[in-house]
């Protein structure tokens, strides 16, 4: 798509190398990319020493990406008054927003994730009169601090109405305005919150560009006879990710008589960390779990092309998780949980296969399933690697980005 070269003010919390998970990445493609098309790209991100000095660069935003403690993991310690400043209007971050407003005169703000940094970025676009676009990747919108609060901890029901009524109206009176959803599922979850569907649309992410020149090169992983079948699952270590099904399912598997190596790539919380470390001592796991830690997207690519599978045990609604798409490009057969917008990404039993989320005796079948048939498992890998070419390239992701900041600048400001 060629349009005209737009200044733009890109808007999100957490901008690489701060990386908790894709969204990070995703905002980071989308920036570099709309760049290679010529548009002037500005970035406001959340405060942090390492993105000090990066060109184009203004790390102002609340809250401090180098404190020790997570931000989510924050809002759930603090009091109301600062789930109020993290969640629904923040001061500090309308003044900084208003001053890189002022400073750059941007043609448009596009907005990736404001939770935690409020809407103060909207309120402070409103006030001046700068159109604005949202890409939506998770359920932000909806506001985790209501959505994930739990039972035990909100006290009396009726103040909890009252923080989701509040939430609702404030996000109303300021308007959301237009936005781009990464899947169906993400918007259909929206609308049900009561969002417009009219100022939503759905442009699924798109390859990051070096996974996009090895979806080009890629092959199903070969496996000679005699071979382990080796399986990686690529997931942030906490308990939504479900990496514990994933060693369940290991275990029950090699119970069933699979040979196999299972390698976890990712990191997470010292508790969650400990009770994988358990899971992996059973007899039937000795020896045959792989730790990796956190890893550079050079390394997931590397891991990726030795994999004869690859698990995506997910327990929540993924909206459409770029792990997913970086299986299909590099040649494992793809395992994963039927949740959020996974289905949208890949069809069950023609480019990988779909099992209930959280059951782990179903996982382990597909596991033994794949041992057992080694056409099935390739053919299953080559038809994802087809399927993510010719649907999830960069480009097609670019052109639905750039159409919808375009769109948002012609319908103006709110």
């Amino acid at each position: 798509m060629s349009a005209a070269s737009l200044r733009i003010l890109a808007v999100t919390l957490r901008y690489p190398p701060y990386v908790a998970g894709g969204y990070e990445l995703l905002t980071r493609d989308a920036v570099e990319g709309l760049r290679a098309r010529g548009h002037d790209v500005h970035v406001l991100a959340g405060r942090g020493r390492r993105l000090e000095g990066v060109e184009q660069v203004a790390a102002v935003l609340e809250p401090d990406l180098d404190d020790a403690l997570d931000p989510f993991e924050r809002s759930f310690r603090t009091g109301n008054f600062g789930r109020f400043g993290l969640h629904v209007f923040s001061l500090a971050n309308y003044r900084a927003t208003a001053r890189a407003l002022r400073e750059l005169e941007p043609d448009v703000l596009v907005f990736f994730n404001l939770g935690l940094v409020s809407l103060a970025p909207l309120v402070a676009a409103r006030i001046a009169r700068v159109p604005t676009l949202g890409y939506l990747a998770d359920l932000w919108p909806k506001n985790h601090w209501l959505a994930t609060w739990k039972p035990e901890e909100r006290g009396k029901d009726l103040r909890y109405a009252a923080l989701a009524r509040m939430w609702r109206g404030f996000r109303a009176l300021v308007g959301l305005g237009p936005m781009l959803a990464v899947s169906r599922y993400l918007a259909n979850e929206l609308e049900a919150d009561g969002i417009d569907s009219h100022d939503l649309s759905v442009v699924h992410l798109g390859l990051p560009p070096e996974m996009q020149r090895a979806a080009e090169a890629g092959a199903p992983v070969a496996r000679a006879p005699g071979d382990v079948l080796r399986v990686l699952c690529t997931s942030m270590h906490w308990e939504g990710k479900g990496v514990h099904v994933a060693l369940q399912a290991a275990a029950g598997a090699r119970r069933a008589g699979v040979e196999l190596e299972l390698s976890l790539a990712g990191d997470g919380p010292a508790d969650y960390a400990a009770r994988l470390r358990e899971l992996a001592a059973v007899p039937e796991l000795e020896g045959r779990v792989r730790f990796l830690g956190r890893l550079t997207r050079g390394q997931v690519a590397a891991e990726l092309a030795r994999a004869h599978v690859l698990l995506f045990p997910s327990l929540w609604g993924e909206p459409f998780a770029i792990a997913v798409l970086e299986a299909m490009a590099h040649g494992p057969c793809l395992v994963a949980t039927a949740e959020g917008g996974t289905p949208e990404a890949l069809e069950d039993g023609v480019s990988g296969l779909l099992v209930p989320a959280g059951d782990a005796e179903a996982m382990a079948a597909a596991l033994v399933r794949l041992d057992g048939d080694e056409d099935l498992r390739r053919a299953l890998a080559a038809a994802a690697g087809e399927r993510v070419r010719e649907r999830f390239g960069i480009e097609p992701f670019l052109d639905g980005v750039e159409a919808g900041i375009m769109r948002a600048r012609a319908l103006g400001p709110r």
